[in-house]
């Protein structure tokens, strides 16, 4: 359990509700290839749709080679506390992270008792982070969405 100190001092800027998250990694010399293997993979956009639903909080997420495959960029947004985000990635979906940053120097896996100390040394604040509609949750972003589909519905149905 992180105290308020510990998670006033976690890095990443926040804009309402909603905080960005980004990492940097170094790839094992030659391992970029099994890196965009993973991301091609058949199925994995129903994969996805999966991994968002069992976290709950993420907005997006994006992961970057460059450097000819020498680095390696994670980037999100999400709502709620860096510490219970990280959890959530270490419960709900921790195969594609150790299967993605195995490929990495240094990790130590999803469930080792350091991972937050690897994750933090890893982690960049952004220099700008801007949200259209900061206050506005995952949560309540899909209800939105659900309620305007059943609005349009009843509009449909009465003409």
């Amino acid at each position: 359990m992180s105290t308020n100190a510990e998670q006033q001092s976690r890095p990443g800027l926040k804009s309402g509700r909603t905080s960005e998250f980004t990492l940097f990694f170094n790839v094992t010399p030659g391992h970029g290839q099994q890196i965009r293997a993973i991301f091609q993979q058949p199925g994995l956009a129903e994969m996805r749709k999966e991994m968002i639903s069992r976290i709950g909080t993420l907005h997006d997420a994006r992961w970057v080679l460059f450097d000819d495959d020498t680095r390696l960029l994670f980037a999100t947004n999400f709502d709620g506390d860096w510490d219970a985000y990280i959890d959530d990635f270490a419960a709900q979906i921790p195969d594609l992270f150790d299967a993605v940053l195995q490929h990495t120097e240094g990790y130590p896996g999803i469930h080792d008792p350091n991972i937050k100390d690897f994750v933090l040394a890893h982690q960049a604040t952004a220099a700008s982070y801007f949200r259209a509609i900061p206050e506005a949750t995952l949560k309540d972003l899909q209800k939105g969405q659900r309620v305007q589909e059943a609005f349009q519905r009843l509009l449909d149905e009465a003409s």
